[in-house]
């Protein structure tokens, strides 16, 4: 962008990536002016007051590792903040359980029958994933076992998303749980934070007179710095000269009035679908049929005040149940303390969702608010407290739906605006990802970096897949990333040989107490000891491939051959290696034995690695496209 420019930037949508952007540039003395569809900033984000309460468009966290996030939070908000600790449950069957999981309470709750078949199921698919799992349904049940999947995520997810768990992208589930598993739960219950994935925060931050204060706080910041926060504004047409995006057609949307206006650059938290049919020269048609192709699904928040103070300690609970429609209530009387004006109400708010051609969008307050009511009543979180008044919220857009063909339409549209020069596209809906709030944070002030240092950041890579650093420093350079990645390397490489030691020793258990139930049924010991050596080599095949190595041939019989022949290999070096300590050194048998074999595993591994395990070897033999059937 041409920073010399007497034009002002225009932040399409005062959400927090938006205001984000807005708040850099500012920082940076460029001239930005902000444009809000709605009465009030915040996007997704905002608060709202209702009798004297202030409530949030549902839980609204703060908590992240990503440092400029957590700078722009210091900033804007001082001492403006409040410690939560965090207690959430899901509801299913009836029972409620704590999330994370605490292992000893699952267990007295679901009874030893279900939580064996849990283990078991989890178990199964550690021994047998799916590979490169392409939906929903396949990857949670490669991180918590099929069992747990059909107990715990199915319905909520199919509530959530109004589609089958097979027809929803892996891709949400790798974004929005990452890191998390049953283990990794299972750990964390019992030990406490080794290296806590975000899913399992126990406490965060969180602003004293709830989400929306941020946004307010940023906003007056830059009305008092001359810049300008147009509300009930939207955009009409954006127009560009040779992908240069020039001026922009706006609307008041309560005098009717447009306006076309002059600008440097845009930066577009407004949804993507919309973005594009706004153009001016259009797009080419198979890019406005891609963004007419991507679905965003639909909130409903019912609000309801019941007259007790005290109804449950969540700060929100899931609800897994499928015979309710309601997804998540949130309970903002667990928050902070200054968003309630007295002590005997509780603020709930109810989660529903769904399309715009739903009925259910359409359906009358007064039905909503009844239908919450009863169906919080059936699953028991009321009781016969009285609800003395609510009223209901609808918000469209609010989640992207990753399903159907939405990565190829969406890589068509990136192709498309990636030829603007001065127009960038941020936040859930203007990237089409299912960010968390420091997600858009990040994006926002990575765009106004962007436009400081043209090209510094990727913003589409931003909360991409799994992999999404979320603890780097948006100002690492390429030669520390180097050097944390060989680091990595060799890390991973010591991680990798501990487990093949674990797995090795695994296997030779297996082979003793074999051969030893051999032997004492009377069989011939040659015959006992080809038994329990074939039992254990397989034994470290299985566990070889799934917990160190992680490579599956097509032909895992060929895979199975060469991981005999390196361990047959091993065997002899072994034998020949405790041969020549023992005979021509002169060693004892035992230390000499401890020796070869310490040198033996290490041979071993690297024999496995380099030849039973290798990608590069497999030739025609790819890794395993399609998954085993687990369910």
């Amino acid at each position: 962008m041409n920073t010399e420019s007497s034009h002002p930037i225009y932040i399409l949508g005062g959400g927090p990536a938006g205001l984000a952007a807005a708040y850099t540039l500012t920082k940076q003395g460029y001239s930005v002016v902000v444009l809000e569809r709605d009465s009030s900033v915040g996007g997704l984000a905002k608060s709202i007051e209702y009798q004297g309460f202030i409530l949030d468009y549902g839980p609204h966290r703060f908590f992240t590792k990503v440092a400029p996030v957590l700078k722009l939070w210091n900033e804007i908000l001082g001492k403006e903040q409040v410690t939560v600790n965090r207690l959430t449950r899901i509801y299913y069957g009836g029972k409620y359980f704590s999330y994370p999981l605490k292992p000893f309470e699952a267990l007295r709750t679901l009874g030893f029958v279900e939580s064996t078949r849990i283990v078991a199921s989890y178990m199964r698919v550690r021994l047998f994933p799916y590979r490169n799992p392409t939906n929903f349904a396949e990857w949670v049940t490669n991180q918590f076992g099929g069992r747990l999947f059909q107990l715990f995520f199915k319905a909520y997810t199919e509530k959530l998303w109004g589609i089958r768990c097979t027809e929803l992208s892996a891709d949400w589930a790798a974004q929005r749980i990452k890191g998390l598993s049953l283990w990794s739960a299972v750990w964390n219950a019992l030990f406490g934070g080794r290296g806590k994935v975000k899913s399992l925060v126990d406490q965060f931050q969180f602003p004293r007179l709830g989400s929306g204060q941020l946004y307010e706080r940023i906003s007056d910041y830059l009305r008092s710095n001359n810049q300008q926060v147009l509300l009930n504004t939207e955009v009409v047409q954006v127009h560009h000269d040779d992908f240069k995006v020039t001026q922009l057609t706006i609307r008041n949307r309560k005098t009717g009035v447009e306006e076309t206006v002059n600008c440097s650059g845009a930066i577009s938290s407004i949804p993507i679908t919309i973005l594009v049919q706004q153009i001016n020269p259009p797009a080419p048609p198979k890019v406005i049929e891609a963004a007419k192709s991507l679905k965003f699904r639909n909130t409903i928040l019912v609000y309801l005040i019941v007259e007790n103070g005290n109804l449950f300690p969540d700060n929100w609970l899931y609800i897994h149940e499928p015979g309710v429609q309601l997804g998540r209530i949130t309970n903002f009387a667990n928050w902070s303390p200054d968003m309630l004006p007295n002590q005997h109400q509780t603020p709930l708010c109810c989660e529903y969702w769904c399309n715009f051609n739903d009925s259910k969008w359409q359906q009358p307050e007064d039905e909503l608010l009844m239908q919450a009511e009863q169906e919080l009543r059936k699953i028991g979180l009321l009781g016969n407290e009285k609800v003395s008044g609510g009223f209901v919220k609808r918000l469209p857009r609010t989640y992207p739906v990753y399903a159907g063909n939405y990565k190829a339409d969406l890589s068509e549209i990136q192709s498309y605006l990636q030829q603007f020069q001065n127009m960038q596209l941020i936040g859930r809906y203007g990237a089409f990802k299912y960010n968390n709030q420091d997600h858009s944070l990040l994006m926002g002030v990575m765009a106004a970096e962007n436009i400081v240092t043209p090209g510094r950041h990727d913003l589409w890579s931003v909360n991409s897949d799994s992999e999404y650093q979320e603890e780097a420093n948006a100002n690492t350079t390429s030669t520390q990333a180097r050097h944390n990645s060989k680091q990595g390397q060799v890390t991973n490489l010591l991680k990798q040989f501990g487990s093949y030691l674990l797995t090795g020793g695994s296997a030779t258990v297996v082979d003793v107490l074999v051969f030893s139930i051999l032997i004492q049924s009377g069989l011939w010991y040659v015959l006992a000891l080809c038994v329990s050596y074939f039992l254990g080599i397989t034994t470290n095949f299985l566990l070889s491939r799934r917990f160190v190595f992680g490579i599956y041939w097509n032909n895992w019989f060929t895979q199975y051959a060469v991981f005999t022949v390196v361990a047959l290999n091993s065997l002899l070096a072994n034998l020949g290696l405790l041969k020549l300590l023992v005979d021509d050194f002169g060693w004892g048998a035992t230390p000499a034995r401890l020796l070869s074999a310490a040198c033996i595993a290490l041979l071993s591994f690297t024999g496995h690695k380099l030849y039973s395990f290798s990608a590069n070897l497999q030739m025609s033999d790819r890794p395993l496209s399609k998954p085993n059937k687990l369910m």
